[in-house]
């Protein structure tokens, strides 16, 4: 059986990335609270290995609604807005938008394991780390089916705050795309060039204060 609890956006995406690409669009305001819309593509495909064996209600991939409304439950100052799910020709599209209350809601949601989202503050400024992959090493011919199959798929970010922001990403990663500074900072990136970033690793850094 599948496991029942929803384990973050950033730890989904990197386990399963070969099949998903995610638009994150965060805001937040002076005070920490601000909001969160999602949009999640996923294959239907991968979508329906969730449905073998008995899953039918808790899915491979964790972004039904059923899901989000756990982590609200879960998490102190999480509050579902909307949801929204829709079927294309190959994938299947989720909308979410969710509001929290504080930094730390936003960053146990980002990652329930604490080891992808970090948080820190220091002297009025707030730093926000999502690593996107990990320094690790794949079997070449699996690396090479995931890159294959992932062609479609990407993942985007961005943080609007309160006052100007600074975004950094670690190392060269091929197609990304940039804005560093502003009031609205924000990276992209294929998710086959996250894929061979895995024996490096890749990791966002968005600063504010």
């Amino acid at each position: 059986m599948i496991s029942k609890r929803f384990i973050g956006m950033f730890s989904i995406v990197m386990l399963l990335s070969s099949c998903i690409g995610v638009n994150a669009d965060m805001v937040v305001r002076a005070n920490g609270s601000g909001s969160i819309r999602l949009e999640y593509h996923v294959s239907q495909f991968l979508e329906s290995l969730g449905k073998l064996d008995g899953n039918e209600n808790w899915p491979l991939i964790p972004v039904g609604r059923a899901d989000f409304e756990r982590s609200v439950q879960r998490i102190d100052g999480l509050k579902l807005v909307s949801f929204a799910s829709k079927k294309l020709e190959q994938d299947i599209v989720y909308t979410v938008r969710l509001e929290f209350s504080s930094l730390d809601a936003l960053v146990r949601f980002l990652d329930a394991t604490g080891n992808r989202a970090v948080l820190t503050q220091e002297a009025g400024t707030s730093r926000l780390s999502l690593t996107l992959s990990r320094g690790q090493n794949i079997d070449p011919e699996l690396l090479s089916l995931f890159t294959s199959v992932s062609q479609p798929y990407s993942i985007a970010l961005s943080l609007s705050a309160p006052n100007s922001a600074v975004l950094s990403v670690s190392g060269d990663i091929a197609g990304a795309s940039i804005v560093p500074s502003g009031r609205k900072v924000s990276f992209s990136a294929p998710v086959p060039a996250l894929l061979l970033k895995q024996s490096a690793g890749a990791t966002v850094d968005i600063q504010w204060q």
